[in-house]
């Protein structure tokens, strides 16, 4: 259970320590606004009360420093002694490793000490960005796209993200599965006898809250199902809201180029170059730490 971030009366951590060490903590009343602010922005209850600091803490547990420190050393020394063969013409890359090495601080001295902070190379490839613009509206971004596989932590990110741009902005975005949406789409194209759409909720009905809402976020893109009635409703949405500008955060398993790339890709199927280019254009945020997927592009 976390608190939420600042909180006077418990810092952030979601109870309250009573000064008697005999006597029981408290929960904080924090914790059920950040339950019900979840909540209203469609958030599923595993990931409610997600935060960037929260997702940083989980984030560290996955990647432990001794590992990242490992990394930065190979890094220091394939810049240092020319190890690799061909790094000269790795020129862009071998930019991005020095800034890496620089923004990490490197001492004189072996070992964990030598290294004044390793959230630069440790945190996930594009993550600072989409924080700052969550955080502090920093580039007017209207696309991002999250990938990783299962457990990655892709969707506690993008609950995060959606979290904190709408504490920025007092707008109320909205979390959405693309898997179970899917199924309520199909469910609007059924007969009125399968019982399946008992309300008779209609397309239009269905697709105006994402439509409107300020930000939205949809989850396992690619779980998207094959009717072409959704993918093309779908479609629609990336379309309009592109159309508006309106912010949207995308997570799938894999990047949209290796998407596009495979086999039986869904939106393939609408034949509109236009939309797959876009897709493909979006901000990403990859769930790999960022020096570990640089050092495997030039090793790749």
């Amino acid at each position: 259970m976390r608190g939420k971030p600042g909180c006077p009366h418990c810092g952030g951590r979601g109870v309250i320590l009573d000064p008697d060490p005999m006597a029981p903590a408290k929960v904080c009343g924090c914790t059920t606004e950040a339950e019900a602010n979840g909540a209203a922005l469609g958030i599923p209850s595993r990931y409610r009360q997600t935060t960037f600091e929260s997702f940083w803490e989980w984030w560290r547990i996955q990647h432990p420093r001794e590992k990242v420190i490992r990394a930065l050393e190979d890094a220091q020394q394939l810049l240092e002694h020319q190890t690799y063969s061909g790094i000269a013409d790795h020129v862009e890359l071998r930019s991005k490793l020095e800034l890496i090495l620089h923004k990490c601080g490197a001492k004189i001295g072996s070992g964990e000490a030598s290294w004044k902070d390793l959230k630069p190379a440790q945190e996930p490839l594009g993550y600072r960005t989409l924080f700052n613009w969550a955080r502090h509206g920093r580039d007017a971004v209207d696309l991002w796209w999250i990938d990783g596989p299962s457990g990655s932590g892709r969707s506690s990110l993008a609950a995060a993200a959606l979290k904190g741009w709408s504490e920025r902005t007092g707008g109320r975005g909205l979390f959405v599965s693309m898997r179970t949406f899917s199924q309520e789409l199909k469910d609007t194209y059924y007969d009125s006898r399968s019982f399946r759409n008992t309300d008779f909720i209609s397309e239009r009905d269905r697709m105006a809250p994402l439509i409107e809402a300020p930000c939205l976020v949809l989850d396992d893109l690619d779980r998207i199902d094959t009717d072409i009635r959704v993918v093309r409703a779908v479609g629609q949405l990336l379309d309009q809201r592109y159309a508006e500008e309106r912010p949207m955060i995308i997570t799938a398993s894999r990047w949209a180029e290796m998407l596009q790339a495979g086999e039986n890709y869904p939106f393939a199927r609408l034949e509109d170059p236009s939309l797959l280019r876009r897709l493909a254009q979006a901000r990403r945020v990859q769930m790999k730490p960022i020096l570990e997927r640089l050092m495997e592009s030039m090793n790749g």
